[in-house]
């Protein structure tokens, strides 16, 4: 028996399964490896998959407004239209041209000259009033100075002068006078379209005009067209009153009611006045 055990031990040790040293083939591991890079890189990307799709009162709070809490936040659409303007009907943008200098411009002459850069241009979306203004520093001298010499200026608009206006009054030429700051504000009405407003010094007899630094504003104030109205027409057809046997007017039925309901016959017209369309009364 010790001689059959001991032959049977080597046997038995034979018998053994190598589980450990099997593995995977190399596609069925690459297959897993796969899937579940996708699962997490979903997880990651929607964390509503690893968690609950459900919001708590708390997180909900944080991301949205209840009713009651909207409604003061936001308008409805009666009560925008009463407070707002519609894009479409809000007033126009207003247009604004400037120009300045600080260069000396001096002149005796007596016919207009433009003082140089100082006009601008701009568009107009639509036909409005312009508040033209020019200001600066100026002198107006003469040898003899009297009430009437005064230095003029003239505001072109698009070429058209709007007249002349005294801009400085005149003082004496000695002592040398201080340039005192004069301005000129007019208004107009601009077509919609380009425009150049421009100033001149309008020239003047016996009389040094020096400017020392301007400035020239224009502001326009543009207007949307307003909507054609829809024409009424007049309305054509009976009025209730009895027509003019001549006018061609055919009553319902071809018998013509009057006012007390009764038919022409009682109405005061005779037979003879009817129009061909009308039918004798009962027949």
């Amino acid at each position: 028996m010790t001689f059959l055990l001991r032959k049977a031990t080597p046997a038995a040790l034979n018998t053994e399964v190598p589980l450990l040293k099997r593995r995977l083939s190399t596609l069925r591991a690459t297959t897993v490896v796969a899937l579940a890079a996708v699962l997490a890189a979903a997880i990651a990307v929607t964390p509503s998959l690893a968690g609950s799709p459900f919001l708590t009162n708390k997180t909900a709070a944080h991301l949205y407004v209840s009713n009651k809490k909207a409604t003061t936040l936001y308008l409805k659409k009666k009560a925008a239209g009463n407070t707002f303007v519609k894009k479409a009907e809000a007033p126009l943008t207003p247009v604004v041209g400037i120009a300045a200098g600080t260069a000396v411009f001096g002149s005796t002459a007596t016919t207009p000259g433009y003082i140089p850069t100082a006009f601008t241009s701009f568009g107009m979306p639509g036909t409005g009033s312009a508040v033209i203004t020019f200001s600066g520093n100026a002198t107006c001298t003469a040898e003899k100075p009297t009430a009437d010499l005064a230095c003029p200026i003239q505001i072109l608009v698009d070429g058209q002068t709007t007249g002349k206006v005294n801009f400085a009054p005149v003082t004496a030429s000695s002592p040398a006078p201080v340039p005192l700051t004069q301005t000129v504000m007019q208004t107009t009405v601009l077509q919609k379209g380009g425009h150049t407003v421009a100033v001149q010094y309008a020239g003047a007899k016996n009389v040094a005009f020096a400017l020392k630094g301007w400035n020239l504003a224009v502001q326009a104030y543009p207007q949307r067209p307003e909507a054609p109205e829809a024409s009424k027409e007049p309305q054509s057809g009976p009025t209730g009153r009895n027509p003019d046997p001549g006018s061609g007017f055919r009553p319902v039925g071809g018998v013509l009611p009057d006012r007390a309901g009764g038919s022409a016959a009682r109405s005061g017209l005779e037979e003879a006045q009817w129009p061909r369309s009308w039918k004798r009364p009962g027949r």
